[in-house]
């Protein structure tokens, strides 16, 4: 008996794409359950309530645990630091964006998980993977977690474009139940089904050499260690303290900018101590911790003035900050300082210090 001539004849291409499209079942399943995951804890199992009536808290923006903190946290590493400035003080627009990305990460997921339109779910997927690289990708202080992720999502949506569903999804029923829809070009394509042999050998092979970029060319630019030493571009371990637009007058008032532009969103920085120093290193102004943690609400600008946003606050320690805060800080000398350039320092509680000049006139 020729075995290879009745193993050509099982293997139609309905069949082949069927049997590749399950042997994809636990990616599809994994992928749109983290989808699923995420949009679900915002929709239906984190919730406070208001006057007898229920919010949900990440989608909340009059709340702390609103989910577009998570943006101003990333916005030092992102690759889109202004833009997402922007949209963060753009309220309604910033809600809008929310509720849209939830609602995409939810349909995504269900779709994925029931295998529905799954080519074009899936090309969702790559978008919403690309997106969570380019914002949150430098984030993650124990195995670059944010990068990992976005690299295995895009990789895991670029497999279900070429295999589609297989035989578990419903794409597979609708193709069954009405062989006439299955059989269309466009239902192939945005859903599931049999591709063209020379059209799956390509997209195979540009999908899985782009996805291959992608992972190496993000961790080469956030991570480095592929063309050059292991480096980060932006600290997740550590926090970052960027201080400009410095002045200070002969009264003794001084104030200037801080930005808390790296560093885990878990932890706040901690200033302890400020400093002036004159140009023979003299210190001629001193704030401890505990003036620093007495500071009045009118010494303190704040960028971010909602209340679930990253800010610059006295704490029982002195000033403190989580990363994305910005604002400007007054500082009451008690003693008049003359005309010339000082330097402003500032300690944290680890004992890291940061410096910039500043000039009395």
């Amino acid at each position: 008996m020729d075995t290879s001539s009745n193993s050509a004849r099982q293997w139609t291409p309905e069949s082949l794409f069927a049997m590749a499209g399950l042997m994809a079942l636990a990616v599809r399943l994994v992928q749109g359950w983290i989808f699923w995951g995420g949009a679900s804890r915002r929709f239906f199992y984190d919730f406070h309530s208001i006057h007898g009536s229920e919010y949900a808290v990440k989608l909340d923006p009059n709340v702390h645990g609103y989910l577009a903190n998570k943006l101003v946290h990333a916005m030092p590493g992102s690759m889109f630091p202004g833009l997402i400035q922007w949209v963060v003080m753009h309220g309604g627009f910033l809600l809008f964006m929310v509720w849209f990305w939830s609602l995409v990460e939810l349909v995504v997921g269900v779709g994925l998980i029931l295998g529905i339109a799954t080519r074009l779910l899936a090309f969702a997927s790559l978008g919403l993977n690309i997106s969570l690289m380019l914002i949150f990708g430098w984030m993650g202080s124990t195995c670059v977690d944010e990068w990992t992720m976005a690299s295995a999502g895009f990789a895991m949506g670029a497999t279900l474009m070429v295999t589609g569903s297989g035989l578990w999804s419903v794409d597979h029923w609708i193709a069954n139940r009405w062989p006439s829809l299955g059989e269309k070009g466009w239902f192939r394509w945005l859903f599931s089904g049999p591709l063209p042999m020379q059209a799956t050998r390509r997209w195979g092979a540009a999908l899985g050499i782009l996805s291959l970029l992608f992972t190496v060319g993000f961790y080469q630019y956030i991570h480095g260690a592929v063309i050059s030493p292991l480096h980060a571009r932006v600290s997740f371990h550590k926090h970052d303290l960027a201080l400009n637009t410095l002045s200070a007058q002969t009264d003794g008032k001084l104030r200037f900018h801080a930005y808390v532009d790296a560093g885990p969103d878990t932890a706040k920085l901690y200033l302890i101590d400020a400093r002036l120093v004159n140009a023979q290193g003299k210190t001629v102004e001193n704030w401890n911790g505990k003036q620093l943690s007495t500071l009045p609400k009118s010494a303190i600008d704040n960028l971010f003035h909602q209340p679930w946003a990253s800010q610059i606050k006295p704490t029982r320690y002195g000033l403190g900050g989580i990363t994305g805060a910005k604002a400007f800080i007054t500082l009451l000398g008690q003693h008049s300082l003359a005309s010339g350039r000082y330097t402003l320092r500032l300690m944290n509680i680890d004992g890291r210090t940061w410096s910039a000049p500043v000039t009395v006139s």
